[in-house]
C-alpha cells in the first residue's frame, strides 16, 4: 500500500479508457473521474458504467456500429454515469424501447444531457399495451428533437392500442404521414366514447388486428351494413328511427360484422 486514493479527483489527461478501467477508477475514489471512454466500446458495455450519481465527467460517444442498436433504457443508463452530454452523432434509430423510457430520454435530450440527437428518426416501441396519448406525445417530442424530420415509430406485433374516440384522427394522420406504423395491432376505443361507421372502417383498413369499439347509435341500419371486415368486437345498438323499417336480412348482415 504505497499510495492511498479515497476521495481524490482523477483526471486522465490523454488517451481513452475502457469501461472496465473507468469503473475501476470509480471504485477507487469518491472523487470525480474525468476521462474519455474508448469509442470501440459497445452500447451494451457502456451501459455497465458505474452511475456514481452522475458526477463523473466521462466523455462518451456512441459508436457508429451501434447506430441502430441502442435502446432508450441503455442510453438513460449511460447518461446516469456521466455529467457530460453523451454524443449521439452516430445514432439514427432506437431499438426496442418502452414509451416510459423514451419519455425519460426525450426529457434528458431536451435538457442538453445528450448532444447531436438530430439524426434520431426511427424508433421501435415494445409496450404490449400502448396509450395513444403517450404515443402521440412521444412522436411529437422526437420530431421536435430531430428538427422536424419524420419520426417513424413501429409498434410491437399484436400490441393493443388504447385510444379515445377523439384521438383517432390524430393517430391515423400520424400513420398516413409515416410517423407511425400500424399493421396487426389490436385497437381498443375507450367505451366511454363512440365512433361512426366511417371511422370504424378507417381503423379496419389500418390494422389486421381486432377493433373493439362502440358504434354511434345515430348510425342507420343502411350505414351499419357498410361496416367492413369481420371478427371485430363492435357494440351496436339499432337506432330508434329504424325500429320498424329493418329486415331480417339487414340484421343478419350487421351481425356478421361483429363478434
Amino acid at each position: 500500500n504505497q499510495i492511498v486514493i479515497d476521495s481524490q479527483n482523477l483526471t486522465v489527461n490523454s488517451g481513452t479508457l475502457t469501461v472496465d478501467n473507468a469503473n475501476l477508477l470509480g471504485a477507487t475514489t469518491s472523487g470525480k473521474v474525468t476521462a474519455t471512454i474508448a469509442t470501440t466500446e459497445t452500447v451494451t458495455e457502456l451501459a455497465t458504467l458505474s452511475a456514481d450519481g452522475g458526477t463523473n465527467d466521462l466523455t462518451v460517444v456512441i459508436r457508429a456500429a451501434d447506430a441502430t442498436a441502442a435502446t432508450a433504457a441503455q442510453l438513460n443508463t449511460i447518461n446516469a454515469a456521466t455529467a457530460v452530454a453523451v454524443d449521439l452523432t452516430n445514432v439514427t434509430a432506437l431499438a426496442g424501447s418502452t414509451l416510459a423510457d423514451l419519455a425519460t430520454l426525450a426529457t434528458a435530450i431536451n435538457a442538453s444531457q445528450f448532444s447531436n440527437a438530430t439524426g434520431l428518426t426511427t424508433i421501435a416501441v415494445t409496450d404490449t399495451t400502448v396509450d395513444a396519448t403517450a404515443l402521440a406525445a412521444r412522436i411529437d417530442s422526437y420530431d421536435s428533437i430531430n428538427g422536424g424530420s419524420t419520426t417513424g415509430m413501429t409498434l410491437a406485433s399484436g400490441a393493443t392500442i388504447e385510444v379515445e374516440a377523439g384521438e383517432i384522427a390524430e393517430m391515423l394522420a400520424d400513420e398516413t404521414a409515416n410517423r407511425l406504423t400500424i399493421s396487426d395491432q389490436l385497437i381498443t376505443v375507450n367505451s366511454a366514447g363512440t365512433i361512426s361507421v366511417d371511422t370504424a372502417n378507417l381503423l379496419e383498413a389500418t390494422t389486421s388486428g381486432v377493433i373493439t369499439a362502440s358504434i354511434a347509435t345515430t348510425e342507420t341500419v343502411d350505414e351499419l351494413q357498410t361496416l367492413s371486415g369481420t371478427g371485430n368486437a363492435y357494440t351496436i345498438v339499432i337506432a330508434g328511427g329504424d325500429a320498424t323499417g329493418s329486415t331480417a336480412s339487414e340484421f343478419t348482415s350487421i351481425n356478421g360484422k361483429t363478434t
